[in-house]
């Protein structure tokens, strides 16, 4: 099972059912933000939403499809990053993620990132990791660029939400780039995963 310590005390668990309710109190304590960044808060209404979204995303794990991690400070949930879409006949993963607002802004998500191309590349023997980020989410598009992503172009008007169409912007780190910057290959001032 995947599992590994973060730094400040925090610890990365595999998605399970039972994480339900520490994620569903995460996102109602964090409605208002995440609301404006993911269209998908708005459809999670009630625990019993969040259970099935859980369990939805446990049955895409098991087939191979995504790959999710709570992010914990104890026993509460601080967030989430996942490999929201894995394909393993093209070796490569598209990761996500979000973080309680108390918690931005201190490396966490940074980390956790991290640790999942760790993982992507040296476990599941993937060839590409993807990020995609709103244009006008710095935070999250600070995590790919602090990772030595390199930005491969915007998809504009990717998304609507809030009435406006919004670009993205596409990151893509390969796995010759994680291996040089692991080696110290790379400016030795990036942060290295």
């Amino acid at each position: 099972m995947f599992a590994c310590e973060l730094e400040k005390g925090l610890h990365l668990g595999l998605l399970r059912t039972a994480d339900a309710k520490a994620l569903y109190r995460t996102v109602e304590r964090n409605r208002a933000v995440l609301e404006a960044w993911l269209p998908w808060v708005h459809q999670i209404e009630n625990a019993a939403d969040m259970k099935n979204y859980v369990r939805f995303e446990c049955k895409r794990y098991k087939g191979g499809k995504a790959m999710s991690a709570v992010i914990f400070d104890g026993r509460e949930a601080a967030g989430l990053i996942s490999y929201q879409e894995l394909d393993f006949r093209n070796r490569k993963a598209t990761l996500g993620y979000w973080l309680d607002s108390a918690r931005q802004g201190k490396g966490i998500m940074t980390d956790a990132a991290a640790q999942m191309i760790r993982f992507a590349f040296a476990t599941l023997d993937l060839n590409r990791v993807e990020i995609r980020a709103r244009a006008d989410n710095r935070r999250s598009c600070a995590v790919a660029e602090r990772l030595g992503f390199k930005q491969e172009g915007v998809l504009r008007q990717e998304e609507y939400s809030g009435g406006v169409y919004r670009d993205h912007i596409v990151y893509g780190l390969l796995e010759a780039d994680w291996k040089r910057q692991e080696t110290g290959g790379d400016d030795p001032n990036r942060i290295t995963v």
